[in-house]
């Protein structure tokens, strides 16, 4: 493979591949299983700064003794529909899982539940949680911050970085798949594809970062406002840390908020008027021919089909990554398809 090259590889490869990694960390295997499926599903949807490139990084955690590949989240605060989460440095894709699943159950039975989560590893993208809750009737509400650490982004104004990426997703049922689901970092991209970047050797667009290479805040004062309020709900209500000087932890904090649509109207209803006012949002002159309106989820489930199909590609920095991976646990690397010059657009 040569540099600059990028290979096709089949999604069951990379599942399989990355399970078979997570299950010789001593993970279960049904949590590599579903850990694996959600890293893959970043490349699906074209967002490899979660996916495969994501994890020899997370090796390199349970390497240095921050992760804890078979950590299952325990309560530890429990009064109905609001609950607190230990996720005891498992890994987040878990951790949240379960806690998405658990903000399920109680709004169904409370009409609304809270699940704060601190001690978490980083969950990957936050897409997936919110799916799961839509799949199943579910409105659901997250917001993550870094518990005080990964301080890339600068306030406006700033040169220094002060806050972390802090995303908020939101995803909201709709009457079949794919979800209106919204995942953003509240700076101008995530620190995953900026690096990301930089690992392909790409120039950094200018109105990504500052003069000194910290990431801007999208929107200007509206993403700084955005993360600011993710600190507090995801890190000071949660207990999970807040950015300071010398913040304390390295693992993330995560504030999840279930609506039950039911317990507020009847589903049938609540759907026909987001298809309704879906349609009326798209029934507008375009600037472009080609270009239709596209709600939020859409993108990524369109360049999921599309890659399913054709394969997932793999930029050669991530393989080279891999390599080490099979040469470390003795594992074959996944199959490829073929090879392509050039960057992933």
């Amino acid at each position: 493979m040569t540099a600059g090259e990028t290979i096709l590889c089949l999604p069951g490869e990379l599942r399989g591949f990355a399970a078979s990694v997570l299950t010789r960390i001593r993970m279960d295997e049904a949590d590599a299983d579903f850990m694996a499926g959600v890293i893959v599903a970043s490349d699906l949807a074209g967002h490899e700064s979660h996916g495969m490139r994501r994890l020899p990084e997370y090796v390199g955690r349970w390497r240095a003794g921050k992760a804890n590949p078979s950590a299952r989240p325990v309560i530890e605060l429990d009064s109905g529909a609001v609950l607190r989460l230990d996720g005891r440095r498992g890994y987040g894709h878990i951790v949240l899982r379960d806690a998405t699943d658990l903000a399920v159950r109680r709004a169904r039975r409370h009409g609304i539940a809270a699940v704060a989560v601190r001690r978490a590893e980083h969950a990957g993208r936050l897409a997936d949680y919110c799916d799961r809750a839509a799949a199943e009737g579910i409105a659901l509400l997250l917001f993550a911050n870094d518990a005080g650490a990964g301080q890339d982004v600068a306030p406006p104004g700033g040169l220094r970085p002060r806050l972390a990426t802090n995303p908020i997703a939101v995803g909201i049922p709709r009457a079949k798949a794919p979800h209106l689901v919204l995942d953003m970092s509240t700076s101008v991209v995530a620190a995953g594809r900026l690096a990301e970047w930089r690992d392909r050797g790409e120039p950094i667009p200018a109105d990504w970062v500052t003069e000194t290479g910290v990431l801007r805040p999208a929107g200007g004062v509206k993403g700084f406002g955005l993360a600011m309020v993710v600190e507090a709900l995801a890190g000071a209500l949660t207990g999970a840390g807040t950015v300071s000087a010398h913040p304390e932890h390295d693992d993330q904090g995560t504030l999840v908020i279930a609506v039950d649509i039911t317990s507020f109207r009847p589903m049938a209803g609540f759907v026909a008027e987001v298809e309704q006012f879906i349609a009326y949002v798209r029934d507008v002159p375009l600037e472009s021919e080609g270009q239709p309106v596209r709600m939020p989820g859409e993108s990524g489930a369109q360049t999921s089909r599309q890659r399913a199909a054709d394969g997932v590609p793999v930029q050669e920095f991530t393989w080279r990554r891999l390599e080490e991976l099979a040469v470390e646990f003795d594992l074959s690397l996944p199959e490829t398809r073929a090879a392509q010059c050039g960057p992933l657009t």
